[in-house]
């Protein structure tokens, strides 16, 4: 079994209902959510496009296309 499934540990009720109780305290307005999806997008999306394009490129030169 591999170290990583030792080290997990189940949460309990208790903490489940705290993290709950977190959440709903948090607040999150419309403009904050739309901020932190615009971040995800910037972070995680355009460097993966970036990359597959750099990619395709390469492949594409590599096999004498361009």
């Amino acid at each position: 079994m591999p170290m990583i499934w030792k080290r997990i540990r189940k949460s309990t009720a208790e903490e489940e209902e705290k993290f709950r109780e977190q959440q709903r305290e948090a607040k999150v307005s419309p403009k904050e959510k739309l901020v932190m999806v615009l971040t995800a997008y910037v972070v995680i999306v355009l460097p993966c496009l970036l990359v597959l394009a750099v990619l395709s490129l390469l492949m594409m030169w590599i096999f004498g296309v361009l």
